[in-house]
């Protein structure tokens, strides 16, 4: 009898880690990259590689997330280091879950990036609590131990989604909207000190099955766009140095992509208008996406920087063969 409590208990248990409600999922990509500087002055071929992986675990209304990350790009590690080792670097970790009428989210991640701003920094301790209030989403956010906290509030008035974000030292309001097929969406920051404020807008629409877009950014001449989610990581475009936009720069292009011969084909045009009109810079962007086998894909980005001087006009190749699983 005592052996089959045992065995009724074992196979419970065994039952129980069976049907846990964990999910992995990761992928890797290798990238070669060649890169041209100055019409051949310098001219760079590096490979990297980079593999991720995610554990997601949830109980209820709880979760649990952590990301593993390995990134060897010309002898730097994950951690920053340099050498021969290939180190994993813990980046995302973090556990979110349900108080009542609040959603409360606690621990380490990067957010979303905008066309001005990037905001990809990731900190220790970081909180992040939700609610909904008559229609009204309310967000309260912050990193523990630091004074700079932010309260968002975002709702919809008919077909208009706006949202107001107040932080220690400046306000960002958005507006998104769509009218007769046409998407529209606008932002603005603006803060305490005095020439920084910035604005960008977003227009798009679709037609015989080609996606195009149009955005531009204006800016106060101490503002500095950094965002990526629209022309690229915008801190790492060749304006007039390795060191991407400066105060003032303001950036506008036109986007179109569509589907081409099981190709996913991108193509954008972009003008950055230097402040000091000493080094304005033309920007060429054509990106391919082709599905593989067994779920990867092959991506081949090509990117024409063409500076008002030819120091700093720069081309570069890059081909990455990705997976995700």
């Amino acid at each position: 009898m005592n052996k089959k409590i045992i065995a009724a208990a074992v196979a419970a248990t065994m039952t129980s880690v069976a049907f846990a409600d964990i999910s992995i999922t990761g992928g890797m990509k290798v990238n070669y990259t060649n890169t041209d500087v100055g019409n051949g002055t310098t001219v760079t071929n590096a490979a990297n590689q980079e593999f991720d992986l995610q554990v997601t675990g949830k109980s209820g209304d709880t979760t649990v997330y952590a990301e593993l990350n390995h990134d060897k790009a010309d002898g730097v590690d994950s951690d920053g280091t340099t050498g021969a080792k290939q180190n994993f670097g813990i980046e995302d970790n973090w556990l979110q879950t349900k108080i009542g009428d609040f959603t409360v989210k606690t621990g380490t991640w990067n957010g979303s990036d905008t066309i001005l701003d990037k905001d990809s920094a990731r900190a220790n301790s970081k909180y992040e609590i939700k609610t909904s209030v008559a229609g009204l989403d309310i967000t309260f956010d912050g990193v523990m131990g630091d004074a700079d906290t932010n309260l968002k509030a975002a709702t919809k008035i008919g077909d208009v989604a706006v949202s107001a974000k107040m932080k220690n030292a400046a306000e960002q309001y958005t507006l998104s909207t769509s009218i007769a097929g046409v998407s529209i969406d606008y932002a603005l920051d603006t803060e305490d000190t005095a020439n920084s404020d910035e604005s960008s807008i977003l227009v798009g629409t679709t037609l015989g099955g080609v996606k195009l877009e149009y955005a531009q950014t204006s800016t106060d001449k101490l503002a500095v766009v950094d965002g990526d989610s629209f022309f690229g990581d915008a801190a790492k475009l060749y304006v007039n140095s390795t060191s991407g936009m400066a105060a003032g720069d303001d950036i506008s292009g036109f986007k179109a992509t569509t589907d081409f011969g099981g190709n996913k084909v991108q193509f954008l045009l972009a003008s950055v208008d230097d402040y000091t009109s000493a080094t304005d810079m033309d920007l060429t962007k054509v990106v391919v996406t082709r599905p593989l086998a067994g779920g990867t894909t092959f991506e081949m980005v090509y990117t024409n920087e063409d500076s008002s001087g030819t120091t700093y006009d720069r081309e570069k190749l890059d081909l990455e063969l990705a997976v995700k699983f």
